[in-house]
């Protein structure tokens, strides 16, 4: 399964405080055509809260969207439920087909209940936490899914380059330093992973998009 890394960074490796091309971010994710994408929930809530406080649901946010087929599914790992009350927003959304939840055996109740009354597709797939090996088998076994774009935080991309899964790593590096305040995208790896470079081409205002390959 091919599965590609995506993130929008400062010079200095940081993904938050600084303004992120969004357009291009999005365009460029649009371009690996992914049959779905994977994200965190925290993620998701920091976006959805970015616009403002969530609008109420309305009856169609309870029916699966009727979509073009070739979108991708977003695929959510969220087995606290912090996303209860705020996943119409993300079905709502022009460019997603629909949600995939993925939970585990210690997700609450409550939340499971709000994902069944929606009509949302959610699968356990582990105890405590997402198994993601297991997550990954049952994507390709049950959706079809032999591509999956990574378009998250840096602990989820983190977990997946420390199994080795990631197979490409797409980079939009913005010309600013963000110092001190640095969010660094790689920060939770512990050893020294190799990689070879497939392309570089400048976009925008000084942007720089890097893809490499993962060498393990």
């Amino acid at each position: 399964m091919e599965i590609v890394l995506h993130n929008s960074i400062s010079l200095d490796g940081s993904l938050t405080h600084f303004d992120i091309d969004m357009g291009q971010h999005y365009q460029i994710a649009g371009e690996y055509k992914a049959d779905a994408n994977l994200i965190g929930s925290n993620t998701i809530k920091t976006g959805v809260e970015l616009y403002g406080e969530a609008p109420p649901e309305e009856s169609n946010d309870f029916k699966k969207p009727e979509r073009d087929k070739n979108l991708p599914n977003w695929v959510i790992i969220d087995t606290k439920g912090i996303l209860q009350g705020l996943l119409h927003e993300v079905r709502r959304f022009e460019f997603c087909k629909d949600v995939i939840i993925l939970i585990s055996r210690e997700t609450p109740e409550q939340y499971i209940k709000y994902l069944t009354e929606r009509n949302y597709d959610y699968h356990v797939v582990g105890n405590k936490k997402v198994d993601i090996e297991k997550a990954l088998d049952l994507l390709s076994e049950k959706y079809d899914v032999s591509s999956i774009l990574v378009d998250t935080g840096s602990t989820l991309g983190n977990i997946l380059l420390k199994k080795r899964l990631v197979t490409k790593i797409s980079i939009l590096v913005h010309p600013i330093i963000v110092g001190s305040k640095s969010h660094n995208m790689f920060r939770n790896i512990d050893a020294n992973i190799k990689l070879k470079l497939l392309s570089s081409k400048t976009l925008g205002d000084n942007n720089i998009l890097l893809v490499y390959e993962p060498i393990y």
